[in-house]
């Protein structure tokens, strides 16, 4: 069983101005990517995992296509949500939004973005669960879905520009039956990012986005996943140029399962030598 060995490369704390960036990669890389530019990767665009661990601390496991991937920590404080939307301000930097257990959201700059964190909205506590697919609507700016208590999936649609236009668009009702949503990046593969959910039973459920806001039908890729604490899809992990999904069971081992490109898996998984997680991003 292959596993994956980390190296820790550097303490960084998101706080303290003054650390040194690679050079960045294209905003138009970060559309439909929910990506971390993490220092090590040298300009380059990989789809790194994100945990937070109970304290606040930050691990960012840098898929930068070594045979041992590389890992560097910060902290956050006190968050109950972590999305990677990608260039959320139009700096052509990746950031991060985050919600407080107060409900407040903020864009915190990713590794190679800066130092200010800015409020970003209020009361998003009511919130019963987010995801950034990127861009979901094609307009070339980052978005954010939310479920609320009822069950209705909601489109907050980004201006680029760090903030949201006027308005919300409801993308779904019946999404209360899921107790995991996040992106599922171009799992499908035929371009447009796609949203991953799991239901109450365990099953989880492929549903790709048609790029303009809206849903293709959605297929069935999984079985008896209820057994997973946290599962989110941070992309081509494993640099073989497909998607892949990354799960912690509730012992506190962590999976790689291998995507196959075309919205389905390839039977592989692989044990992640990586701590126990509060918090995927």
């Amino acid at each position: 069983m292959r596993r994956f060995m980390m190296s820790v490369v550097a303490l960084l704390s998101m706080l303290v101005a003054g650390t040194a960036v690679p050079a960045t990669a294209s905003a138009d890389d970060f559309l439909w990517h929910n990506l971390v530019q993490e220092p090590s990767d040298a300009g380059e665009v990989y789809s790194d995992l994100v945990t937070i661990g109970n304290g606040g601390q930050i691990e960012v496991y840098a898929a930068n296509g070594e045979s041992q991937p590389q890992r560097a920590a910060g902290n956050i404080g006190a968050v109950d949500a972590v999305l990677m939307p990608g260039d959320w301000d139009g700096d052509g930097h990746a950031d991060w939004v985050v919600r407080t257990p107060d409900g407040q959201l903020l864009r915190v700059p990713g590794w190679s973005g800066g130092t200010q964190i800015n409020q970003i909205g209020w009361r998003w506590d009511v919130m019963t669960a987010l995801t950034s697919p990127g861009d979901w609507d094609g307009d070339g700016a980052p978005d954010v879905l939310a479920r609320d208590g009822s069950g209705a999936l909601w489109m907050y649609k980004g201006n680029g520009d760090g903030g949201w236009f006027p308005g919300r668009v409801q993308v779904g009702w019946g999404w209360n039956v899921m107790n995991a949503i996040f992106s599922g990046h171009d799992f499908s593969g035929d371009g447009p990012s796609d949203v991953i959910a799991r239901d109450t039973n365990g099953q989880l459920w492929l549903y790709p986005g048609n790029g303009a806001g809206g849903w293709q039908n959605r297929i069935q890729i999984g079985w008896g996943w209820q057994g997973m604490d946290l599962v989110a899809a941070p992309g081509d992990y494993d640099n073989d140029g497909r998607g892949d999904v990354i799960a912690q069971d509730d012992g506190g081992t962590i999976w790689l399962y291998q995507g196959n490109g075309i919205g389905g898996f390839t039977g592989q998984r692989w044990v992640m030598d990586i701590p126990t997680a509060h918090i995927f991003g």
